[in-house]
């Protein structure tokens, strides 16, 4: 997907949520006016959009989460939302590391460099009239703990499942799996894809935290004893 019509949601009044993922050649979207019932958005892997639209017209709005942007510069002025409720980042943008929050542009940060899977340029410093209002400012500190993390790795880059990876786990969920370079891995529906074994760390943490916390799935002692299961 390259472009999307400019009056895409001029007639939603009563869509409530989107969620955009995989667009990777697109480098900017459609005005979100008229999308005034709308409660959450989630872009995710838009690789080129260096902006969002204004949230000016979304009065119910409550939700934002945003995936690998890499060359978003800045956000929208969130001053108009009035009941936001979560804001969650995976994968920096470049409004994390250019000065767009606090005046003070960190391109030192390893994670504001050229990124290391997707390849885009790394960032740049944003003019002084380009940074955030005090409205955004206030939300984004209150949600810091959830946004502009660590850039992606490679090695957190699942594949897609190929019959081999997925005969070995026969069906089963956080079995103990292996790959040729003895990695740690674990049979996982990666991106809710076919239960396959993947390596990937943050799928085996989570896992290890749920059953350490007591919460998702109930744990099964004979395929998850090596997550801590008992």
């Amino acid at each position: 997907m390259v472009v999307l019509p400019d009056d895409l949601f001029g007639g939603m009044s009563s869509l409530t949520f989107i969620h955009f993922a995989a667009f990777i050649p697109m480098a900017k979207l459609p005005s979100f006016e008229g999308l005034t019932n709308l409660k959450s958005l989630t872009l995710a892997v838009f690789l080129y959009l260096a902006e969002v639209p204004g949230f000016d017209s979304l009065h119910n709005f409550e939700r934002l989460v945003l995936v690998s942007l890499p060359s978003l510069t800045a956000l929208p002025d969130l001053g108009s939302v009035k009941n936001f409720q979560s804001f969650t980042t995976f994968d920096r943008g470049a409004w994390c590391c250019n000065g767009f929050l606090n005046n003070n542009c960190e391109l030192n940060d390893p994670k504001c460099g050229v990124h290391p899977v997707w390849g885009t340029p790394a960032a740049i410093c944003l003019a002084s009239e380009n940074q955030a209002t005090e409205a955004t400012w206030t939300i984004t500190s209150k949600f810091s703990f959830g946004i502009c993390g660590p850039v992606l790795q490679p090695d957190a880059v699942q594949g897609t499942p190929t019959e081999e990876t997925m005969t070995v786990c026969k069906d089963t969920m956080y079995r103990q799996c292996s790959k040729p370079n003895e990695t740690e891995a674990m049979c996982y529906n990666v991106r809710f894809m076919g239960i396959t074994c993947t390596q990937t760390s943050y799928a085996i943490e989570m896992r290890r935290r749920q059953i350490a916390h007591g919460v998702g799935d109930a744990c099964n002692p004979e395929i998850e004893a090596w997550l801590g299961c008992k």
